[in-house]
């Protein structure tokens, strides 16, 4: 009661900390709502990993609980335990997840704040550090997209300030010694608060995978303060140590579980490529990265427009000026850390603070930046992630440096020229980033291609079309469970319908149903021989044609009502009739043909087989068809499925289209042509019966031709 009774009123605080406030409260509110404006717009439509994201944070409120997921190529769980209550206010769809990511983009605000402001206790250089992070176009986008990579820095500097409020910097010692009274002296304050701070590093570890990078900054910073300024720290180092227990600890049942799964890591293996090749005795492509890296900054940025305005630097040329000016700061004060207090500007522990703060933030800057120098340079944006609360320190620490420089040589009115300056630039920046993001990057071809707004489009208009379905088969060029599927999982509002998924390129699935809705993008529409029988003796009503944008990759998608005479799911009696595959299909027939004529080499074969489903198995099913000549030489083959069985319903018939080229060397002669089927992951080819029961073998044969010399 006491303290609160002593602490300060509004009125009776300094002019100074009122407009730090208030300037606090402005610049947090403009970043929160860049942040979490208009999540359903901007980014246009929802990725596959945006989706993923969602669906495993569904997954966990129904007791999916992993340490983590294996969705993709691995994912650290973190993000999504956190998206999973949300969701009970938000409901399980994929804008609560890009809500978690613009709640962590706004978190990381407050605590850059929070950090400089502790750190060098300069109100002025914590609220510069915050703005640029607010207003720039990496910030707005970063915490606009529904991936895990925004929670690292948010835990990262959570850590940085618990360590930061658990030592004290004592004021100048008067010794006998000249070195100690040329040193401050750092003190453990608050043992608790070093604890706090390992708990937020080991979670660090649960976020994103440049995290197992991030963490050496903390014994990288106690180490490089103990070779620059000896001495000063060697109180504090106990609390080093027990940030590194407690982090260990956290961090550990992650840590086994992925030592124990070697191959989960699919990502780590992917982005090791650079590396390999360098062991292997070719450096071009580790060395081409680190180019590509270093000039992310300030010269040529991510090349992909998923993440980027392609070639888009990270800092624009007016804020790489003040970058560069506070790198040059920030190096001379780790080079002569008390040169200002020669000078009679600062007292020792003032230069202690902003030399450690400069040294924590240059650490943290390399550290964040290392991922980009050992992988492809596409995609870099979420991999140096770690170092975004220190990239844009340096601006602010550079106009802190004229700030001063103005105040010596002009006085008051020059201190406030610059702010002004600082300020304008700022605001510029931010009109800049406001437009290129929600302007320029939102409506791109290549940004709605990537983030899927034709399927996002046509889930809206089944939200608003209730009188649809309930059955639903859907074309598209990304049918597997964990792509499109899962979009509209976390799209679709309503829970009613019942899909088919298909690549109508390659495969049509007739649902065993007398009538369905059928959703045909322009991009994934059947083609002949699908289907192969004639199309007037079926019933089929166009509904709607959606028209998106001309310059997109879809344009137009067909929504029609489809009426199927009898008959149609046994489709008759061609050269192979009623086999059974595995317990699991039926395959009824298959048709073959040469492309436009003579079977010579170069030919293109298409063979087309009818499938029925009697049981949905529990894999995925690969249907293959081999060209095979007189010895049994495979000389050409498709392995493809265009109709992804999970999705599969008793009853359903499955058409797929196998296409191949023959070879120009094919020498002239019989080929065969075999078809069957095989499950995944373990590869096995399913079994082929007859009508008796009899075993026809792994595969049968269908046709065959005779190959023409040209």
């Amino acid at each position: 009661m006491s303290s609160t009774k002593n602490r300060p009123r509004w009125p009776d605080l300094p002019l100074a900390h009122r407009v730090e406030i208030v300037l606090f409260v402005l610049i947090l509110a403009l970043g929160a709502a860049l942040r979490l404006g208009g999540l359903g717009s901007v980014p246009p439509g929802v990725t596959h990993d945006e989706a993923d994201h969602a669906l495993d944070a569904s997954g966990v409120l129904a007791g999916n609980t992993p340490l983590y997921f294996p969705t993709g190529y691995g994912r650290e769980p973190l993000f999504d335990y956190v998206t999973a209550p949300l969701m009970l206010v938000f409901g399980k769809h994929y804008l609560t997840s890009r809500i978690t990511a613009a709640l962590f983009g706004t978190i990381l605000l407050v605590l850059v704040y929070v950090w400089v402001r502790r750190a060098t206790q300069n109100g002025g250089l914590a609220l510069a550090t915050m703005a640029g992070l607010a207003f720039s176009f990496w910030g707005i986008s970063s915490s606009r997209q529904a991936l895990r990579s925004i929670t690292l820095p948010v835990l990262f500097m959570a850590a940085a300030i618990a360590m930061r409020y658990g030592i004290h910097v004592e004021e100048d010692l008067e010794d006998d010694s000249p070195l100690e009274r040329l040193r401050p002296s750092v003190t453990i304050d608050r043992w608790g608060r070093f604890v706090l701070a390992g708990v937020f590093l080991g979670l660090s570890i649960y976020t994103y995978l440049p995290a197992r990078v991030m963490w050496l900054v903390f014994p990288a910073f106690f180490v490089f303060l103990s070779l620059t300024q000896p001495g000063v720290i060697r109180r504090a180092w106990p609390g080093l140590l027990v940030i590194l227990a407690v982090a260990a600890l956290v961090a550990a049942p992650l840590v086994i579980y992925l030592v124990n799964h070697p191959g989960i890591e699919a990502r780590v293996i992917e982005l090791a490529t650079p590396l390999d090749k360098l062991f292997s005795g070719d450096a071009k492509a580790l060395l081409d990265d680190i180019r590509a890296g270093l000039g992310m900054i300030t010269v040529r940025g991510d090349p992909l427009w998923l993440y980027n305005i392609p070639g888009k630097p990270l800092l624009g040329p007016l804020m790489s000026l003040f970058f560069y000016l506070g790198l040059s700061v920030a190096i001379m004060s780790l080079v002569m850390p008390y040169r200002p207090v020669h000078r009679g500007r600062r007292s020792f522990d003032e230069a202690f603070r902003i030399s450690s703060a400069n040294a924590f933030m240059l650490l943290t800057l390399v550290a964040g930046l290392s991922p980009a120098l050992v992988t492809e340079p596409a995609a870099s944006m979420p991999r140096v992630i770690g170092m975004q609360p220190a990239l844009y320190y340096f601006p602010a620490l550079a106009a802190v440096y004229m700030v001063d420089w103005a105040r010596r040589r002009i006085g008051q009115r020059g201190e406030t020229a610059v702010w002004a300056a600082f300020a304008v630039v700022i605001l510029a920046v931010g009109g800049i980033a406001i437009k290129d993001y929600f302007v320029e990057w939102g409506n791109a071809h290549d940004v709605r291609v990537a983030y899927h707004t034709t399927l996002v489009e046509t889930l809206h208009y089944l939200d608003n079309h209730p009188e649809i379905g309930p059955d639903v088969a859907i074309s598209s060029i990304y049918p597997g469970r964990l792509h499109d599927p899962a979009v509209a999982s976390m799209t679709l509002r309503r829970d009613d319908l019942h899909f088919r998924w298909f690549d109508g390129r390659t495969a049509l699935v007739i649902p065993n149903r007398a009538a369905y809705t059928v959703i045909l993008p322009e991009v994934a529409r059947p083609e002949p021989p699908l289907p192969p029988w004639d199309t007037t003796q079926v019933g089929v009503e166009q509904v709607e044609t959606l028209s998106l944008r001309p310059g997109d990759f879809n344009r137009t998608v067909q929504i029609s009502e489809v009426y199927l005479p009898e008959g149609v799911h046994d489709p008759g009696s061609l050269p192979v009739t009623a086999l059974s595959v595995g317990d699991v299909l039926t395959l009824y027939n298959a048709v073959y043909q040469v492309v436009e004529g003579v079977p010579t080499p170069g030919a293109q074969v298409e063979v087309l087989t009818f499938w029925q489903v009697e049981e949905v198995p529990d894999q995925e099913v690969v249907f293959f068809t081999h060209a095979l000549d007189s010895s049994g030489e495979l000389i050409a083959q498709q392995d493809l499925s265009g109709a992804p069985a999970w999705n599969w319903q008793p009853g359903d018939l499955i058409l797929q289209v196998h296409r191949f080229t023959l070879p120009d060397e094919t020498p002239p002669g019989p080929l065969l042509l075999t078809v069957g089927a095989y499950t995944l992951p373990d590869m096995q080819r399913m079994p082929f019966r007859d009508a008796s029961g009899a075993s026809l073998g792994d595969t049968v044969v269908v046709g065959g031709f005779e190959v023409i010399a040209p």
